[in-house]
């Protein structure tokens, strides 16, 4: 569709103005010109018939009396007035009997003789050929009793002659002209001031205000969206204007709102360790990407967005080729249908890295034209065994660091006492009694470096197809035995409240070990600047209760509703994690019949909750 030239509408309104203005006023100046000389001929043609009038009585007043030259004198000196050409007496039949030019007399005018009827005169403008336009001036003189004896009677003689007088028409029409001209003349000054008027007020009340609002809108319509239009008048315009700014307002606002929910979702999607993106199937452009795949790929946002698909993930410029590359866009066709696949992605400096990729296909309501839609969860498969490995790495080494503090105590008590046995040995001053208590000191520490070898075996142990008898009371002492450094190091206090009796369950002590390990070590990572930690054991109707409760920063219920899904790590410590250790946790408990739960709240710190069957209750329900 071909755009429409813009129009000055100023100008338009002039042009319609002044052309409506001047066609109207051409059409009443003609119209009043017609009407006045109409009216002013009219007015000539009704002194010309006075005259003629007059005449007439002269006329009759001297065929009374005979007095015929009298008359031809009359009708001379009449001819003779100014703006008077011609003045003729005709005979009933048309002759001329007198006449103010002599060479008309006896001329035969029977065309103008009966061009009225008695009593019925007449004046026109007649053209006479040569001599140009006159007004003619006719009147049948009737007759009347006093002229019966020398005309007849009525009857056979209605009329006893015509009287004609002829008027030079140019110098009336030339007054006609003059006076309508001048009348036209003012009226035109009157329109034209009309017109004046009407502009100025039209400038200022509908043409400036309208100008504003345009410059406003076209404005607004470039992305100025702090355009507002000027409030003159509280009329049309100003209304429209006030309509005008009030969208604007609700505009702005929509276009923050859209703009704070996209800052929102990308902030969202750059959160997630996974590389996510959003595909057009239309036209396989990327619309959507987060960090974490431009991290992978190794490409700024603009090498991403609006580009195919294909070029940011496989470097390439054509599709893929759909029979040597599992391609969601090709695959899914159903709405809600998901896809996993393996991808080699390749990263813009020519590297390779294995991805997993998981697709779900969506269908978008884009402007009342769907659209569908491809997203893409990328996980580079060699970061998550690097993490994971660096995560394993790290968690040893802080239980590295516990086992060194346990055994290291033990083997310094050790070591003073063969230093203090060799020391009596060399100045031989060594009673029994003292070596019994030498090798006793040694004895009871070697036994505690053996507990410690022997939590750590416990704890490292493959699991087990057979169920045990593990007693909770140990298994969670023993942990937090092993943290114990760790949690000095940070400054944080563990507190241990355990029951009088021991509670027992038929379970795999790895598992139960391992699942106090992770719930621990999440406790210290979420107090990185010291705290405290609770662990307390109990019952309830039959089941064994463990509650592992820390005072650090807690976490909102939109992250608790996700802390057992795979991969989502949130460490307030800023450490990058694997994800699974709270996935691992909730596997293990349910596995042993057991359930967890979670109440955290953000800066007051989280408690885990585990409930497992004793195992006395265990054996009398298999009994």
């Amino acid at each position: 569709m071909t755009p429409r030239r813009n129009t000055n509408l100023s100008r338009r309104l002039l042009r319609g103005v002044l052309l409506a203005a001047g066609g109207a006023s051409l059409l009443l100046g003609l119209l009043f010109l017609g009407l006045y000389r109409q009216q002013l001929e009219r007015g000539r043609a009704e002194a010309s018939l006075q005259l003629n009038r007059m005449l007439q009585v002269t006329w009759e007043n001297a065929m009374l009396k005979r007095d015929v030259d009298g008359l031809r004198d009359i009708v001379g000196k009449l001819g003779e007035l100014p703006g008077i050409r011609d003045v003729l007496i005709l005979a009933p039949g048309g002759e001329v009997r007198f006449a103010s030019d002599p060479r008309k007399l006896g001329q035969q005018m029977a065309e103008v003789a009966g061009a009225t009827t008695a009593g019925s005169p007449v004046s026109r403008f007649q053209d006479t050929g040569d001599r140009g336009e006159v007004l003619r001036s006719i009147n049948p003189v009737p007759n009347r009793p006093p002229c019966l004896p020398c005309h007849g009677p009525v009857a056979t003689h209605p009329v006893n002659g015509v009287l004609v007088v002829d008027y030079d028409a140019a110098p009336i029409r030339d007054s006609a002209w003059r006076s309508a001209a001048l009348l036209l003349l003012a009226g035109t000054a009157v329109i034209g001031l009309t017109l004046t008027t009407l502009w100025l007020l039209l400038r200022r009340h509908v043409i400036t205000p309208l100008a504003r609002l345009d410059a406003a809108t076209r404005a607004l319509a470039g992305g100025d969206l702090t355009a507002r239009a000027p409030i003159v008048a509280p009329d049309e315009i100003g209304r429209a204007a006030a309509s005008f700014n009030s969208m604007a307002e609700q505009l702005a606002r929509q276009l923050a709102l859209a703009e704070a929910q996209q800052r929102y979702l990308q902030q969202l999607l750059d959160a997630l360790p996974d590389g996510v993106r959003v595909i057009r199937v239309a036209d396989k452009k990327v619309v959507l990407a987060n960090r974490a795949f431009a991290q992978q790929v190794g490409r700024t946002p603009d090498e991403i967005l609006d580009r195919p698909c294909h070029q940011a993930s496989h470097a390439r410029n054509e599709a893929c080729v759909a029979t040597l590359v599992v391609c969601p866009l090709s695959e899914l066709q159903q709405v809600g249908a998901t896809l996993k696949a393996g991808h080699h992605h390749q990263r813009a400096d020519g590297s390779l890295f294995p991805a997993e990729i998981h697709a779900v296909l969506v269908e978008i309501d884009n402007d009342g034209q769907t659209e569908r839609y491809v997203v893409e969860s990328v996980r580079d498969l060699g970061q998550a065994a690097r993490v994971s490995h660096e995560q394993r790495l790290s968690e040893l080494g802080l239980l590295a660091a516990g086992i060194a503090h346990e055994i290291h105590n033990p083997l310094g008590s050790v070591r003073l006492g063969v230093q203090g046995l060799v020391r009596d040995i060399r100045e031989r001053e060594l009673a029994v009694d003292q070596i019994v208590d030498y090798m006793g000191l040694i004895d009871h520490e070697i036994d505690n470096c053996i507990a410690v070898t022997r939590r750590l075996l416990l704890l490292a142990r493959p699991p087990s197809n057979s169920l045990q008898l593990v007693v909770l009371n140990e298994a969670l002492s023993d942990t937090l035995r092993l943290l114990e450094f760790d949690a000095q190091t940070h400054g944080i206090e563990q507190q241990l409240e355990l029951p009088r009796q021991a509670l027992r369950v038929l379970a795999d002590e790895a598992e139960v070990r391992m699942i106090f390990l992770n719930l621990i070590q999440n406790a210290h990572h979420a107090m990185h600047h010291g705290g405290r930690l609770t662990a307390r054991l109990s019952t309830e109707q039959g089941r064994a209760v463990i509650e592992i409760g820390d005072t650090g920063i807690g976490m909102d219920a939109e992250h608790v509703a996700r802390i057992f899904d795979p991969f989502f790590s949130r460490r307030a410590d800023g450490v990058s994690g694997t994800g699974l250790g709270l996935t691992i946790v909730k596997n293990f408990v349910e596995h042993m019949g057991g359930d967890i739960v979670v109440d955290s709240a953000v800066n007051q710190g989280t408690r885990f909750r585990i409930r497992l069957a004793l195992a006395e209750m265990a054996i009398e329900e298999v009994a």
